[in-house]
């Protein structure tokens, strides 16, 4: 197949395939090595992140392997070339096609869709945070005669009233009857969680004054 501009043009990578709606072939912009000042250093071929480059084994020295992967308009391989040996078109090319094909309208859009993008993902970033410290869960410990001053009672009193439920529970106790009849406390266990993902610290305080009313110990809360 005859390499032509079309062929190469369908060739190309997606990403690489068009600038601003131009397809990227009828833009003569990439880099041009002088074998004579190329002193066979590699830093194009390296620092390169479009794969623009390459390295001849036989003759040491860098070569434009896909010059249309060139980004248009950088020159940063030029500017790192400690022989000089890089050089590209003249940047009053790529104005004079600014010009020809209104490029600055096409990136008026582009750059309000990028920054309504970007705001957005700030909102939902901002919003995230909000949310991530908004206290809307805590895990109690708690020792005492859980079953005797029937202090979950009191708890689903409270959470009735609330948007909030009881998760998690976990009660260790001695025995039952070492809980009745020799008074031994229990350990609970059991984490306050908001159903709509709301501060619940009304309803923590009051689990709270319910825990020390009932005569039970507050461990920690967290």
């Amino acid at each position: 197949m005859e390499n032509t501009l079309e062929n190469i043009q369908k060739q190309l990578a997606p990403k690489f395939a068009l600038w601003h709606g131009i397809e990227r072939t009828k833009i003569p912009w990439y880099p041009e090595i002088d074998p004579d000042k190329c002193i066979g250093c590699k830093l194009c071929f390296v620092s390169c992140g479009r794969d623009v480059f390459d390295f001849d084994l036989n003759t040491k020295r860098a070569v434009v392997k896909n010059k249309y992967n060139c980004m248009v308009g950088c020159s940063t391989c030029a500017t790192i070339c400690p022989s000089n040996a890089i050089t590209f078109p003249d940047r009053e090319m790529i104005q004079r096609i600014e010009k020809e094909e209104k490029i600055l309208s096409r990136i008026y859009k582009k750059a309000k869709e990028k920054k309504e993008r970007l705001d957005m993902e700030e909102t939902r970033k901002k919003i995230m945070t909000e949310v991530k410290n908004i206290p809307s869960r805590f895990v109690f410990n708690v020792s005492g005669h859980i079953f005797e001053s029937k202090l979950m009672d009191r708890i689903y009193q409270i959470i009735e009233g609330c948007d909030t439920d009881i998760t998690n529970i976990r009660l260790e106790t001695p025995s039952l009857k070492g809980c009745w009849d020799m008074k031994a406390p229990s350990y609970l266990t059991f984490t306050l969680v908001s159903t709509k993902m709301e501060d619940v610290s009304d309803c923590a305080e009051r689990i709270i004054t319910a825990i020390r009313e009932t005569g039970n110990v507050l461990i920690s809360m967290n």
